[in-house]
């Protein structure tokens, strides 16, 4: 029998518990900075634009599949499919790579559900927040990715090109602004491969 899925504030601690357990003892690349830091920016950014509880527990959530030892089904069990298909939307496959995957997953985020752009939107607005704060260490704070400045600006500018849609909403207009202040010199979708 299917038990119907409430999204409502109880849903949404629920995520938070769950996020946090499936985090716990995870930290920032290079940082001792706890992991689950991260999924509750990306929460706060949804809330201040006016997301769902549905997309906002997706935005707690995802780097479950990822990152963590999470399974689709359980997912859908705690969450319903609906936040178990936006958190998929979030999911890279790692076994390829760096370039590869992340056009990939630039690729079928062009066509994904405003919620899944909204929820990568936020993952993306977050993270250029965190680089912006910690980049000005210098140089030597890249080495901690798996890509190089370059590709990081690449793939930025990808996600940029791919939420195109949410253009004029201020998450959107956010992620381009820091963008401009974190790579600067390198040109918006400069070298880009066009999806």
């Amino acid at each position: 029998i299917m038990s119907i899925i409430v999204y409502d504030e109880n849903l949404l601690n629920s995520a938070k518990d769950f996020a946090i357990q499936k985090h716990k003892g995870q930290f920032r690349k290079g940082t001792k900075i706890p992991y689950i830091i991260h999924p509750y920016e990306v929460l706060k950014i949804l809330q201040e634009n006016g997301a769902d509880i549905k997309t906002q527990i997706a935005g707690l959530l995802h780097d479950t599949l990822e990152d963590t030892n999470t399974t689709v089904e359980e997912i859908e069990a705690n969450f319903g499919s609906e936040v178990a298909e936006l958190v998929k939307y979030e999911t890279e496959d790692k076994r390829k790579e760096y370039r590869d995957r992340k056009a990939e997953h630039m690729a079928k985020l062009k066509t994904a559900p405003l919620e899944a752009k909204m929820v990568n939107c936020a993952d993306k607005l977050a993270n250029l927040r965190s680089t912006w704060k910690e980049c000005k260490i210098g140089d030597s704070f890249w080495e901690r990715f798996n890509g190089s400045k370059q590709d990081i600006a690449w793939y930025y500018g990808l996600a940029i090109d791919a939420l195109q849609s949410l253009s004029g909403m201020p998450i959107y207009e956010n992620l381009k602004d820091v963008y401009k202040v974190v790579f600067g010199d390198m040109k918006l979708n400069k070298g880009n491969e066009k999806l």
